[in-house]
Protein backbone atom coordinates (compact mmCIF):
# COMPACT_ATOMS: atom_id res chain seq x y z
CA UNK A 1 0.00 0.00 0.00
CA UNK A 2 1.48 3.43 -1.27
CA UNK A 3 1.75 5.92 1.96
CA UNK A 4 1.73 9.85 0.22
CA UNK A 5 4.00 11.86 1.44
CA UNK A 6 3.11 15.12 3.60
CA UNK A 7 5.12 16.96 0.49
CA UNK A 8 2.23 15.06 -2.23
CA UNK A 9 -0.47 15.78 -0.63
CA UNK A 10 -2.61 19.16 -1.87
CA UNK A 11 -4.37 21.53 0.24
CA UNK A 12 -7.94 20.20 -1.13
CA UNK A 13 -6.96 16.26 -0.23
CA UNK A 14 -5.26 17.56 3.24
CA UNK A 15 -8.95 19.17 3.52
CA UNK A 16 -11.29 16.46 1.99
CA UNK A 17 -8.90 13.79 4.79
CA UNK A 18 -9.65 16.12 7.50
CA UNK A 19 -13.22 17.00 6.65
CA UNK A 20 -13.60 12.79 6.46
CA UNK A 21 -12.08 12.20 9.92
CA UNK A 22 -14.62 14.94 11.45
CA UNK A 23 -17.06 14.02 10.15
CA UNK A 24 -16.73 9.87 9.69
CA UNK A 25 -14.22 8.62 12.10
CA UNK A 26 -14.25 10.58 15.16
CA UNK A 27 -18.62 10.25 15.44
CA UNK A 28 -18.10 6.63 14.56
CA UNK A 29 -15.71 6.13 17.40
CA UNK A 30 -18.29 8.11 19.84
CA UNK A 31 -20.63 5.69 18.95
CA UNK A 32 -18.97 2.86 19.28
CA UNK A 33 -17.74 3.59 22.76
CA UNK A 34 -20.99 5.61 23.52
CA UNK A 35 -23.05 2.45 22.96
CA UNK A 36 -21.09 0.16 25.30
CA UNK A 37 -22.95 1.58 28.44
CA UNK A 38 -26.57 1.81 26.72
CA UNK A 39 -25.96 -1.60 25.77
CA UNK A 40 -25.09 -2.95 29.41
CA UNK A 41 -27.98 -0.49 30.95
CA UNK A 42 -30.50 -2.39 28.19
CA UNK A 43 -29.34 -5.53 28.98
CA UNK A 44 -30.05 -5.04 32.72
CA UNK A 45 -33.19 -4.05 32.41
CA UNK A 46 -34.39 -6.48 29.89
CA UNK A 47 -35.18 -9.99 31.02
CA UNK A 48 -32.75 -12.57 30.91
CA UNK A 49 -31.73 -13.83 27.33
CA UNK A 50 -34.45 -12.66 25.70
CA UNK A 51 -32.18 -10.47 23.34
CA UNK A 52 -28.26 -11.32 22.56
CA UNK A 53 -26.55 -8.88 23.78
CA UNK A 54 -24.50 -8.58 20.77
CA UNK A 55 -27.94 -7.76 18.84
CA UNK A 56 -28.48 -5.00 21.77
CA UNK A 57 -25.52 -3.40 20.94
CA UNK A 58 -25.80 -3.68 17.02
CA UNK A 59 -29.36 -2.41 17.41
CA UNK A 60 -27.76 0.98 19.55
CA UNK A 61 -24.87 1.47 17.25
CA UNK A 62 -27.65 1.61 14.16
CA UNK A 63 -29.84 4.08 16.11
CA UNK A 64 -27.30 6.32 17.41
CA UNK A 65 -25.36 6.93 14.02
CA UNK A 66 -28.78 7.73 11.99
CA UNK A 67 -29.57 9.79 14.89
CA UNK A 68 -26.17 11.63 14.37
CA UNK A 69 -26.43 11.44 10.07
CA UNK A 70 -30.15 13.11 10.87
CA UNK A 71 -29.04 15.74 12.71
CA UNK A 72 -25.84 16.31 10.49
CA UNK A 73 -27.72 16.70 6.91
CA UNK A 74 -30.50 18.91 8.82
CA UNK A 75 -27.84 21.47 10.21
CA UNK A 76 -26.17 20.65 6.21
CA UNK A 77 -29.40 21.58 4.14
CA UNK A 78 -29.83 24.99 6.81
CA UNK A 79 -26.92 26.12 5.63
CA UNK A 80 -27.04 25.68 2.30
CA UNK A 81 -30.55 27.04 2.77
CA UNK A 82 -29.11 30.45 4.20
CA UNK A 83 -26.23 30.47 1.57
CA UNK A 84 -28.98 30.53 -1.41
CA UNK A 85 -30.80 33.36 0.06
CA UNK A 86 -27.59 35.18 0.56
CA UNK A 87 -26.65 34.62 -3.03
CA UNK A 88 -30.27 35.70 -4.40
CA UNK A 89 -30.06 38.96 -1.77
CA UNK A 90 -26.63 39.65 -3.09
CA UNK A 91 -27.59 39.12 -7.04
CA UNK A 92 -31.17 41.56 -5.90
CA UNK A 93 -28.48 44.59 -5.01
CA UNK A 94 -26.14 44.08 -7.47
CA UNK A 95 -26.52 47.38 -9.84
CA UNK A 96 -25.14 45.94 -12.99
CA UNK A 97 -27.90 43.10 -12.98
CA UNK A 98 -30.90 45.39 -12.08
CA UNK A 99 -29.62 47.79 -15.40
CA UNK A 100 -29.54 44.62 -17.27
CA UNK A 101 -25.86 45.52 -18.69
CA UNK A 102 -23.32 42.74 -18.41
CA UNK A 103 -20.10 43.61 -16.64
CA UNK A 104 -17.12 43.99 -18.68
CA UNK A 105 -13.57 42.22 -17.71
CA UNK A 106 -11.34 44.58 -18.67
CA UNK A 107 -8.61 41.76 -18.15
CA UNK A 108 -10.04 39.28 -20.56
CA UNK A 109 -11.66 41.85 -23.16
CA UNK A 110 -8.39 43.32 -23.52
CA UNK A 111 -5.05 42.04 -24.55
CA UNK A 112 -1.62 42.64 -22.94
CA UNK A 113 1.25 43.10 -25.19
CA UNK A 114 5.19 42.15 -24.08
CA UNK A 115 6.68 44.39 -21.54
CA UNK A 116 9.92 44.61 -20.28
CA UNK A 117 10.75 43.46 -16.80
CA UNK A 118 11.50 46.37 -15.11
CA UNK A 119 7.98 47.80 -14.90
CA UNK A 120 7.26 50.49 -12.44
CA UNK A 121 4.55 49.19 -10.54
CA UNK A 122 2.90 52.73 -9.42
CA UNK A 123 2.81 53.24 -12.79
CA UNK A 124 0.99 50.19 -13.27
CA UNK A 125 -1.52 50.80 -10.93
CA UNK A 126 -2.37 54.27 -11.92
CA UNK A 127 -2.87 53.45 -15.41
CA UNK A 128 -4.71 50.68 -14.64
CA UNK A 129 -6.97 52.57 -12.88
CA UNK A 130 -7.39 55.61 -15.37
CA UNK A 131 -8.70 52.42 -17.84
CA UNK A 132 -11.05 51.39 -15.71
CA UNK A 133 -12.41 54.69 -15.32
CA UNK A 134 -12.46 55.86 -19.20
CA UNK A 135 -13.98 52.46 -19.69
CA UNK A 136 -16.94 52.83 -17.60
CA UNK A 137 -17.48 56.45 -18.86
CA UNK A 138 -17.34 55.21 -22.22
CA UNK A 139 -19.56 52.32 -21.50
CA UNK A 140 -22.15 54.88 -19.63
CA UNK A 141 -22.39 57.21 -22.64
CA UNK A 142 -22.93 54.42 -25.29
CA UNK A 143 -25.71 53.30 -23.46
CA UNK A 144 -27.54 56.50 -22.95
CA UNK A 145 -26.93 57.35 -26.64
CA UNK A 146 -28.40 54.09 -27.79
CA UNK A 147 -31.04 54.52 -25.63
CA UNK A 148 -31.78 58.28 -26.48
CA UNK A 149 -31.57 56.68 -30.37
CA UNK A 150 -34.01 54.30 -30.04
CA UNK A 151 -36.79 56.22 -28.25
CA UNK A 152 -36.17 58.68 -30.84
CA UNK A 153 -36.16 56.30 -33.25
CA UNK A 154 -39.35 54.40 -32.01
CA UNK A 155 -41.51 57.10 -30.22
CA UNK A 156 -44.82 54.94 -30.30
CA UNK A 157 -43.89 51.65 -29.66
CA UNK A 158 -43.31 51.85 -26.00
CA UNK A 159 -45.05 54.85 -23.68
CA UNK A 160 -42.17 55.82 -21.34
CA UNK A 161 -42.76 55.14 -17.52
CA UNK A 162 -43.54 59.12 -16.83
CA UNK A 163 -46.27 59.32 -19.17
CA UNK A 164 -47.59 55.67 -18.06
CA UNK A 165 -47.84 56.44 -14.42
CA UNK A 166 -50.08 59.54 -14.76
CA UNK A 167 -52.06 58.21 -17.12
CA UNK A 168 -52.28 54.92 -14.27
CA UNK A 169 -53.10 57.75 -11.23
CA UNK A 170 -55.48 59.53 -13.60
CA UNK A 171 -57.18 56.25 -14.44
CA UNK A 172 -57.73 55.14 -11.16
CA UNK A 173 -58.67 58.50 -9.24
CA UNK A 174 -61.63 58.74 -11.90
CA UNK A 175 -62.57 54.97 -10.77
CA UNK A 176 -62.21 56.43 -7.13
CA UNK A 177 -64.19 59.63 -7.55
CA UNK A 178 -67.15 57.24 -9.77
CA UNK A 179 -67.76 55.62 -6.29
CA UNK A 180 -67.50 58.14 -4.17
CA UNK A 181 -69.81 59.83 -5.89
CA UNK A 182 -72.05 56.69 -6.58
CA UNK A 183 -72.01 56.44 -2.29
CA UNK A 184 -72.56 60.15 -1.56
CA UNK A 185 -75.55 60.08 -4.12
CA UNK A 186 -76.94 57.01 -2.26
CA UNK A 187 -75.97 58.72 1.21
CA UNK A 188 -78.22 61.29 0.27
CA UNK A 189 -81.49 59.51 -0.91
CA UNK A 190 -81.23 57.18 2.38
CA UNK A 191 -81.00 60.66 3.86
CA UNK A 192 -84.21 61.80 2.06
CA UNK A 193 -85.96 58.84 2.84
CA UNK A 194 -85.57 58.77 6.44
CA UNK A 195 -86.44 61.64 6.90
CA UNK A 196 -89.75 61.21 5.18
CA UNK A 197 -90.56 58.04 7.05
CA UNK A 198 -89.67 60.07 10.70
CA UNK A 199 -92.42 62.70 9.49
CA UNK A 200 -94.79 60.75 7.65
CA UNK A 201 -95.36 58.30 10.22
CA UNK A 202 -95.26 60.01 13.54
CA UNK A 203 -98.85 60.02 14.01
CA UNK A 204 -98.92 55.91 13.83
CA UNK A 205 -95.38 54.84 14.98
CA UNK A 206 -94.55 54.98 18.61
CA UNK A 207 -91.19 56.86 18.84
CA UNK A 208 -89.55 54.36 20.42
CA UNK A 209 -89.76 51.99 17.78
CA UNK A 210 -89.17 54.57 14.87
CA UNK A 211 -85.67 53.66 14.64
CA UNK A 212 -86.47 50.12 13.93
CA UNK A 213 -89.40 50.33 11.92
CA UNK A 214 -87.02 53.25 9.78
CA UNK A 215 -84.62 50.84 9.46
CA UNK A 216 -86.40 48.22 7.82
CA UNK A 217 -87.30 50.19 5.18
CA UNK A 218 -84.12 51.36 4.49
CA UNK A 219 -82.86 47.94 3.85
CA UNK A 220 -85.60 47.86 1.34
CA UNK A 221 -84.51 51.15 -0.01
CA UNK A 222 -81.11 49.96 -0.46
CA UNK A 223 -81.95 46.35 -1.84
CA UNK A 224 -85.20 45.90 -4.11
CA UNK A 225 -85.00 41.84 -3.34
CA UNK A 226 -85.11 42.36 0.65
CA UNK A 227 -87.81 40.80 2.12
CA UNK A 228 -88.67 41.09 5.77
CA UNK A 229 -89.15 38.20 7.88
CA UNK A 230 -90.70 39.39 10.71
CA UNK A 231 -94.34 41.54 10.71
CA UNK A 232 -94.98 45.13 12.06
CA UNK A 233 -97.72 44.88 14.61
CA UNK A 234 -97.09 48.14 16.74
CA UNK A 235 -98.85 51.13 16.01
CA UNK A 236 -99.92 53.86 17.78
CA UNK A 237 -103.38 54.64 15.41
CA UNK A 238 -104.08 51.52 12.53
CA UNK A 239 -103.67 52.06 9.05
CA UNK A 240 -104.68 50.04 6.37
CA UNK A 241 -103.42 48.40 3.26
CA UNK A 242 -103.84 51.84 1.33
CA UNK A 243 -102.04 53.45 3.11
CA UNK A 244 -99.02 51.26 3.56
CA UNK A 245 -98.67 51.05 -0.30
CA UNK A 246 -99.38 54.53 -0.42
CA UNK A 247 -96.07 54.74 1.73
CA UNK A 248 -94.32 52.07 -0.08
CA UNK A 249 -94.35 53.51 -3.40
CA UNK A 250 -93.69 57.19 -2.37
CA UNK A 251 -90.41 55.22 -2.00
CA UNK A 252 -90.01 53.34 -4.46
CA UNK A 253 -90.67 55.87 -7.37
CA UNK A 254 -87.88 57.79 -5.82
CA UNK A 255 -85.52 54.91 -6.31
CA UNK A 256 -86.65 54.16 -10.00
CA UNK A 257 -90.11 51.97 -10.22
CA UNK A 258 -91.41 50.77 -13.78
CA UNK A 259 -90.31 48.70 -16.38
CA UNK A 260 -86.97 48.26 -16.81
CA UNK A 261 -86.32 50.18 -14.11
CA UNK A 262 -84.97 48.73 -10.78
CA UNK A 263 -88.16 48.37 -8.74
CA UNK A 264 -90.92 46.90 -9.78
CA UNK A 265 -94.62 46.51 -8.77
CA UNK A 266 -94.34 42.74 -7.87
CA UNK A 267 -90.69 43.74 -5.08
CA UNK A 268 -93.30 46.26 -3.65
CA UNK A 269 -96.09 43.68 -3.09
CA UNK A 270 -93.70 41.30 -2.34
CA UNK A 271 -92.44 43.43 0.61
CA UNK A 272 -96.06 44.93 2.00
CA UNK A 273 -97.48 41.42 1.89
CA UNK A 274 -94.66 40.29 4.20
CA UNK A 275 -94.66 43.47 6.79
CA UNK A 276 -97.58 44.63 6.60
CA UNK A 277 -99.36 41.47 6.50
CA UNK A 278 -102.18 42.11 9.50
CA UNK A 279 -103.33 45.09 7.56
CA UNK A 280 -103.55 43.87 3.42
CA UNK A 281 -106.76 41.51 4.65
CA UNK A 282 -110.32 42.35 3.49
CA UNK A 283 -113.64 43.06 5.63
CA UNK A 284 -113.82 39.63 6.18
CA UNK A 285 -110.63 38.62 7.58
CA UNK A 286 -109.47 37.25 4.06
CA UNK A 287 -105.62 38.05 3.05
CA UNK A 288 -105.36 40.25 0.05
CA UNK A 289 -103.91 38.75 -3.03
CA UNK A 290 -100.95 39.27 -4.12
CA UNK A 291 -102.34 41.37 -7.93
CA UNK A 292 -104.07 43.48 -5.01
CA UNK A 293 -101.21 44.61 -3.65
CA UNK A 294 -99.39 45.53 -6.67
CA UNK A 295 -101.94 48.00 -7.26
CA UNK A 296 -99.97 50.53 -5.21
CA UNK A 297 -101.75 53.86 -6.15
CA UNK A 298 -105.18 52.94 -5.47
CA UNK A 299 -107.16 55.24 -3.07
CA UNK A 300 -110.12 55.30 -0.86
CA UNK A 301 -112.33 57.47 1.23
CA UNK A 302 -110.59 56.61 4.31
CA UNK A 303 -106.62 57.35 3.39
CA UNK A 304 -104.63 58.39 5.97
CA UNK A 305 -101.17 58.25 3.71
CA UNK A 306 -101.37 60.00 0.38
CA UNK A 307 -98.73 59.12 -2.72
CA UNK A 308 -96.28 61.65 -2.39
CA UNK A 309 -95.86 62.68 -6.10
CA UNK A 310 -91.91 63.38 -6.64
CA UNK A 311 -90.82 66.99 -7.42
CA UNK A 312 -88.96 68.97 -10.26
CA UNK A 313 -85.55 67.18 -9.11
CA UNK A 314 -87.08 63.63 -8.55
CA UNK A 315 -85.94 62.90 -4.83
CA UNK A 316 -87.48 65.66 -2.41
CA UNK A 317 -90.57 64.78 -0.47
CA UNK A 318 -93.47 67.06 0.40
CA UNK A 319 -92.87 67.88 3.88
CA UNK A 320 -91.84 71.11 5.78
CA UNK A 321 -88.38 70.62 6.08
CA UNK A 322 -87.61 69.42 2.22
CA UNK A 323 -90.53 71.51 0.54
CA UNK A 324 -88.27 74.78 1.25
CA UNK A 325 -85.04 73.07 -0.54
CA UNK A 326 -87.34 71.77 -3.45
CA UNK A 327 -88.68 75.77 -4.04
CA UNK A 328 -84.75 76.53 -4.17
Amino acid sequence: MKIDSPSSITSREASIRLEWISTRILPGVAVLLLSIPLCQWADSNLPDGIVPVSIIYLMIVIILWSTYMAVQYAFVGIAQTRKAKDKVSIDNNNPREEDGQTPVFLLEAKPFSNEPEDINPVGCVETFSNNITETEVTEEIAVTDNKVISEEANPDKEPSTASTAPASSTYQQGIDDFYQSQAESQKKKLDTIHEYLLYIMSPFIYEEDMDEFCTDLLRFAMDHNYRPEVEWKRYKTKLSSFDVRHLVWSIAIRLGLGKGKVYSNDDCACYIERRFATLCVTASGEPLSHSTLRNLTVTSNSDKIRCDIQGADGQLFHIPSQLGIEKD
